[in-house]
C-alpha cells in the first residue's frame, strides 16, 4: 500500500514537471519570436493595409476575391448568389452534388487605385464541407485559417509552375496551401471529385493523398483588363515552423532522368533545397556499400521505418496509386520531410571519401610490423572498456529518447511538429535515416496532371532526344504508378 502511494505520488510529480517544461518551452519561444504556430514569410497586403497603394501586393486582388469565394461557400446567406447545375434535383442534398456551382459578384477597393469587380464561383460546396469534416476540420477552424488575416506569399520550387505563372500562398497558421491550377487540371479534378470523395470516405484516415478542402474560380475585371484563375485549397504536409527543424526535403517520383538536385541549389537553399530520386538512390547505394565493407548487413539505408510500418505504408500507397491510375493521372510525387531527432549520424561525406580511397582501405587491412602489433596489443583493453562505453551510449540514447518523447527535443518547442491539418496515420512516421533517429513527414501531392495527347507527344519527343522513355517522368499512368511503387519499396527499409 505504501509502495503504491509512493509510486502514484512520484508519477503525479513527474507529470507536473513534464507539463511545466512543455509549457515553458512554448512560453520561451513565444517571448523570443512574438508568435507561436505562425508561418514566416512576406505577407500579401492590400490597399487598406498599406499607406501607399502602389506598395500593395499585386496578387492581393486574387487572394481577396478567393476569400470571398470561401465566405460564399461557408455563409451563402450573406450573399446574393445563383446556383448552377442541379439546384432542383439536389435540393437539400449538397453533400452528393458534385456539379453545383455557386456564383456571386462583388465590387471592392482594388490595388489598381480604384474599384474593380470580381466574379467568384465556389464548386461543390457541400461536397467539400463533407470532406473537411472527414479530415477532422471544423467550420470554425477552417474559417479562422482562411478568412482571418493576410496570406503568406510563397515562391514555388517548381520551375514548371513558375513558367506558367502559377500563384501560391499559405495561410498564416501554415495549415493550408492555396494554389492556382491549369484548365486541364480543373477539368481533371471535377471528373475525379466523385471518386476522390468515395476514396477518402474509405481511406481518409490512412490515405497519403492531398486533403483537398475547396475549389474556387475568380475573375477580376478592371476597365479593359480581365484575369481568371482557379484555386484549390490543400493541407500543408509540413508544420508551420518546419523551416527551423526540417533538415532534408525530398520530392520522389520514381523516375531518374533529370531527377537530382544541383550542387548550386543545395549551396544556395541549404535545408530548403528539394532533393530528388537520384539523390536518395546515391545515398542508399553509398550506405549499402559502407555496410558491405564492414560486413554489416543491418546498416540503415533509405527511410528505415521497420518492416511492419513499411508493409502498412506500402499497402496504403498501393490503394492510393490504384485510385490515381483509375483517374488517368501521372506526374505525382511523394513529398518527404526529414527531421533529425538526435546528434548521432553517419558522415556521408566521409563515406564518399572512403569509397574513393580503396588504396587507403587496403593498407588499413594489411598493417605490418609495429602498427599491427600495437593494434593487437590493445584489443584486450578495448574488450574490457566496451561495457562502460556501451552503457554510456545507451544511457545517452535513452536520455535523448525521453527528451524527444516529453519535450519534442530538438524541435523549437513542444507541439511544433504538429501539422495544422491531420494528413492521416502515415503522414508522420518515426524511423531512421543514415544512422540518425528521424521523423518523416509524408504526403502524396500534385496528382491532377492527366495523361493527355500533349503528354504522349512529349514522351515521343524525349525518345527522339535519346532519353530512356522508361526513366522519364512522362509515362502513362499504369507504368508511372508501377514504377513509383517499386521505387518506394526499394528505398524503404
Amino acid at each position: 500500500m505504501i509502495f503504491t502511494d509512493i509510486l502514484l505520488t512520484s508519477l503525479a510529480y513527474a507529470s507536473i514537471i513534464i507539463a511545466t517544461l512543455r509549457a515553458s518551452s512554448r512560453l520561451l519561444y513565444l517571448l523570443e519570436h512574438g508568435s507561436i504556430g505562425a508561418m514566416e514569410g512576406p505577407l500579401i497586403l492590400g490597399p487598406n493595409e498599406m499607406k501607399d497603394i502602389a506598395s500593395a501586393t499585386p496578387v492581393w486582388d486574387l487572394s481577396y476575391a478567393f476569400q470571398q469565394g470561401v465566405q460564399l461557400s461557408l455563409f451563402p446567406e450573406f450573399f446574393e448568389y445563383r446556383d448552377h447545375n442541379g439546384e432542383i434535383e439536389y435540393k437539400g442534398k449538397e453533400k452528393s452534388n458534385y456539379n453545383l456551382e455557386r456564383t456571386t459578384n462583388i465590387v471592392y477597393n482594388s490595388t489598381y487605385g480604384d474599384y474593380a469587380t470580381a466574379q467568384v464561383t465556389a464548386y461543390a460546396p457541400g461536397v467539400f464541407d463533407d470532406l473537411r469534416s472527414r479530415f477532422g476540420v471544423t467550420k470554425e477552424s477552417f474559417q479562422n485559417s482562411i478568412l482571418n488575416g493576410s496570406f503568406i506569399s510563397f515562391q514555388s520550387n517548381s520551375k514548371g509552375a513558375a513558367r506558367v505563372g502559377g500563384v501560391f500562398f499559405f495561410t498564416r497558421d501554415g495549415a493550408y496551401m492555396i494554389k492556382t491550377i491549369k484548365k486541364e487540371e480543373v477539368k481533371t479534378f471535377q471528373e475525379m471529385l466523385p471518386n476522390y470523395h468515395e476514396h477518402m470516405k474509405k481511406n481518409g484516415r490512412k490515405s497519403l493523398l492531398t486533403r483537398f478542402s475547396g475549389m474556387f474560380t475568380v475573375t477580376i475585371k478592371h476597365k479593359k483588363t480581365e484575369r481568371t484563375e482557379t484555386f484549390v485549397i490543400m493541407n500543408s504536409v509540413f508544420p508551420p515552423e518546419s523551416s527551423q527543424f526540417i533538415a532534408e526535403r525530398y520530392d520522389l517520383k520514381g523516375s531518374t532522368v533529370g531527377r537530382e538536385c544541383s550542387e548550386r541549389e543545395k549551396a544556395r537553399k541549404g535545408s530548403n533545397a528539394i532533393l530528388k530520386d537520384l539523390d536518395l538512390a546515391r545515398e542508399v547505394e553509398l550506405i549499402r556499400s559502407y555496410g558491405q565493407s564492414r560486413k554489416r548487413s543491418t546498416v540503415a539505408h533509405g527511410f528505415k521505418i521497420g518492416w511492419r510500418k513499411k508493409t502498412a505504408l506500402l499497402s496504403q500507397l498501393q490503394k492510393d496509386v490504384k485510385f490515381l491510375i483509375k483517374s488517368n493521372v501521372m506526374d505525382y510525387s511523394l513529398l518527404v520531410g526529414v527531421v533529425n531527432m538526435d546528434s548521432r549520424k553517419l558522415d556521408l561525406s566521409l563515406l564518399e571519401t572512403l569509397e574513393r580511397s580503396k588504396a587507403l582501405e587496403s593498407k588499413r587491412r594489411n598493417r605490418k610490423g609495429f602498427k599491427r602489433a600495437f593494434y593487437l596489443s590493445i584489443i584486450p583493453i578495448r574488450i574490457l572498456a566496451f561495457p562502460f562505453f556501451s552503457v554510456g551510449r545507451r544511457t545517452t540514447a535513452l536520455g535523448n529518447n525521453m527528451l524527444s518523447t516529453f519535450l519534442d527535443v530538438p524541435l523549437p518547442y513542444y507541439g511544433a511538429g504538429v501539422c495544422g491539418v491531420d494528413g492521416g496515420a502515415f503522414s508522420i512516421i518515426e524511423g531512421k535515416k543514415a544512422g540518425k533517429r528521424c521523423l518523416f513527414y509524408l504526403g502524396l501531392i500534385d496528382f491532377l496532371q492527366p495523361w493527355t495527347s500533349r503528354k504522349k507527344l512529349e514522351r515521343k519527343a524525349k525518345a527522339v532526344m535519346g532519353h530512356n522513355v522508361h526513366a522519364i517522368s512522362c509515362v502513362d499512368p499504369e507504368e508511372y504508378g508501377t514504377r513509383f511503387l517499386n521505387f518506394m519499396e526499394a528505398h524503404l527499409s
